[in-house]
């Protein structure tokens, strides 16, 4: 374990301070069922803002070295204010097209419309509805909490489109662990 110590840091500095053979109590891990499935076969859509891409960087980075068969079950949309605010993404505009389907939605470009994840998913609503009813289909949504209620009116949209009902899907999906958010 390598610590950093920070000068005002509560955490870093307790670490530091500790001695040899002190006991740590140690909790966690949470988010135990933001978790990726171990299936080639499952189906990924990730919705994100922001920071909330993180898992998915990292999703998709196991997925190339552990599964590299899984081409084309990864859907990735991503939302943010502008271009510039997409730190967390380099890594992944290097994943190949065919492995991981990217979606990027800005919602503050001079001089274009105003776009959020929510849209996206609307644009793409056929693919998204056929999506749903995949039983090997993962539905993963993190970043900014207003963003949840967005893409659930979405959801509730493309599903009433294909004439079935989002709560029950959604529910569901849940049940079997495959409607995961993480939003704060």
């Amino acid at each position: 374990l390598t610590v950093k110590r920070e000068e005002n840091g509560i955490c870093s500095n307790y670490v530091c301070d500790l001695k040899k053979g002190d006991k740590v109590k140690v909790t966690g891990p949470f988010g135990a069922t933001f978790l990726i499935p171990n299936d080639p076969e499952a189906k990924l859509l990730m919705i994100c803002t922001g920071t909330g891409s993180a898992p998915f960087r990292a999703f998709t980075m196991h997925r190339q070295r552990a599964m590299p068969e899984a081409q084309g079950t990864m859907t990735l949309v991503f939302g943010a204010r502008t271009p510039d605010q997409l730190p967390y993404f380099g890594p992944l505009r290097k994943v190949p097209d065919n492995f991981l389907k990217k979606h990027l939605v800005f919602s503050r470009v001079e001089g274009e419309e105003k776009r959020y994840v929510q849209d996206q998913l609307r644009d793409e609503a056929e693919e998204i509805g056929e999506f749903l009813t995949d039983p090997k289909a993962h539905v993963y949504i993190c970043g900014l909490k207003e963003m949840e209620e967005g893409v659930e009116l979405a959801m509730r949209s493309i599903c009433e489109g294909m004439g079935f009902e989002w709560d029950t899907t959604r529910d569901v999906m849940r049940e079997d662990g495959r409607y995961h958010v993480e939003t704060y």
